[in-house]
């Protein structure tokens, strides 16, 4: 089970550790808050409810116990702040996997999405034998998610415009990838 301590720029102690049975409603509250902010950089667009997401949980975890994911999540004053996950394609495409991330408001720019972006891939490649490439899918507003990516060694592979809508806006998204 992994579990250690960042302590972000400002000094803030950060738990990073993997998912447990009983962080059903940290997780829709860490989600909720995310989802209220205009260009989230998420892709889910409505809350989330409790039931949801004991179900979620529970197959997260049945996951993350084989070799097909790990997940792991930023804790700080018994909250959720981040959350990165990195999930095995399948058939054909098992030598590849997505990586996903969310942080809090209080926590960017303070180096913990760094610090649990590398964590987590580091475990992904000890847990997932065979993974040969990660990849991720950014919005083009989200500057300093990209930027993120490229300090952790991502490299931009393609484009896709208008690809995702906010309001009545389009944006585009950057498809990236990690070659372990």
């Amino acid at each position: 089970m992994v579990r250690c301590v960042f302590i972000a720029k400002d000094g803030t102690k950060i738990i990073i550790r993997e998912l447990v049975k009983t962080d059903a409603a940290l997780l829709v509250r860490f989600i909720n808050a995310i989802i209220d902010e205009p260009m989230s950089g998420l892709m889910i667009n409505k809350k989330l409810d409790l039931k949801y997401e004991r179900k979620w949980l529970k197959h997260r975890l049945e996951e993350t116990g084989g070799k097909s994911a790990v997940s792991l999540v930023l804790e700080t004053d018994g909250r959720i702040v981040g959350s990165c996950s990195v999930d095995r394609r399948r058939y054909k495409e098992t030598h590849r996997a997505v990586l996903g991330i969310a942080l809090s408001k209080d926590v960017r720019g303070k180096g913990a999405g760094e610090a649990l972006i590398r964590r987590t891939i580091q475990l992904a490649k000890k847990r997932m034998k065979g993974l040969e490439q990660i990849d991720l899918q950014t919005f083009s507003y989200n500057k300093r998610a990209l930027n993120l990516y490229k300090k952790v060694g991502f490299v931009k592979t393609g484009f896709v415009p208008r690809a995702v809508k906010e309001g009545n806006e389009y944006y585009g998204e950057h498809v990236m990838v990690l070659y372990l």
